[in-house]
């Protein structure tokens, strides 16, 4: 029996699509959004025992960087494609709002890694790398979808996106210094990575322009499966360097200090920014928007990087991988016990 949030989730976008989308792309991309968590677990499977083709697809070089990191690109680039002027231009009324979420994106994150480093001892190597390199990713692009179940604004979710997303090579070089270990060639990834990220973007948002907002909305189908793919991609790839490992020499305590240690820096995060939006009376709406897109980090992201600059440390992709799926398991809860009575789904 599928989960009602995932009934939910499959009825997110209800834009009429145009004759140039063909019906059963549409349903798929509604399909990929409802079973989007099973889907990611299988493929956690998939690299778990299978994790040959994997490593050979993530071995191969395009443009001069890792395949990983094209495919990162791409995926920005249909999110950019995304990006509608209208929210653009209601963000722009929430500026203040979407900075102070700018600001808790990055600083709620790494104060709660900051407090776990103090007794870094007691954690197994890896997982403190992996959580300090998701504290430092921009807004999960999946966070749009929670803004919208639970009616939040989402023009200054999206807006948060692409504020994060761009912010994000300044940060790395800023901050990162290769968690655990010391990496003297980090400078080099994070120039190349930023040089992907930011045009990728940008770009998106040129075609969107120069398209029109007819021809995105009949080929938005399109896009979303094609994301969804990606991402599912992105995960086996890079799951297929850690997991093997990770399964292969399972650990019972291990598992639960990493478990543990996710829930509490990701519930810490959403605790926060809950608190911060009670604090400052934000309204509803905007509210959600930031309980969202804040509490929820561009693991995608985290992996690929991860897998370039953590490759001997497989426990810190594996948190990372712990925490896409935790984030999305409280964001379901949250939704579930403050979404509005108006905001329910009308039984037929």
């Amino acid at each position: 029996m599928r989960l009602p949030v995932l009934k939910e989730l499959s009825a997110i976008d209800q834009t009429p699509v145009t004759s140039t989308a063909p019906p059963p792309l549409a349903r798929l991309a509604r399909m990929l959004d409802a079973w989007l968590l099973v889907l990611l677990l299988g493929v956690y499977a998939l690299a778990a025992f299978l994790p040959t083709m994997g490593i050979l697809i993530r071995k191969q070089v395009v443009f001069g960087n890792p395949l990983p990191v094209v495919l990162l690109s791409a995926m920005l680039l249909s999110a950019g494609i995304g990006i509608e002027a209208r929210e653009v231009r209601h963000a722009i009324g929430s500026w203040w709002q979407v900075l102070i979420g700018c600001v808790l994106l990055v600083a709620a994150p790494w104060l709660v890694v900051s407090i776990l480093g103090l007794g870094s001892s007691f954690f197994p190597p890896g997982i403190l790398a992996g959580l300090a390199l998701v504290a430092l990713m921009p807004s999960a692009a999946s966070s749009v979808a929670w803004t919208q179940l639970s009616r939040g604004n989402v023009a200054v979710n999206v807006a948060l996106i692409l504020l994060s997303t761009l912010a994000t090579p300044l940060l790395l070089g800023l901050f990162w210094d290769g968690g655990e270990s010391n990496f003297g060639e980090a400078g080099l990834p994070i120039i190349s990575v930023g040089v992907w990220i930011i045009p990728s973007i940008l770009l998106g948002v040129l075609i969107r322009y120069l398209a029109g907002e007819a021809r995105i909305a009949a080929i938005r189908p399109m896009l979303k499966v094609g994301s969804a793919t990606i991402l599912l991609l992105l995960n086996y790839i890079n799951a297929s360097v850690a997991l093997p490992e990770f399964v292969g020499n399972f650990q019972p305590g291990i598992l639960f200090v990493l478990t543990l240690t996710v829930l509490v820096t990701c519930g810490s995060v959403f605790a926060v920014t809950y608190l911060a939006t009670s604090w400052l009376k934000t309204p509803a709406p905007q509210a959600r928007a930031l309980w969202f897109g804040i509490g929820m980090k561009n693991t995608g992201m985290a992996l690929v990087l991860a897998a370039i600059w953590l490759e001997d440390s497989p426990l810190a992709l594996v948190t990372i991988i712990s925490y896409t799926f935790t984030q999305h398991l409280l964001s379901a809860a949250i939704h579930q016990r403050t979404l509005p009575a108006d905001a329910m789904p009308k039984q037929d």
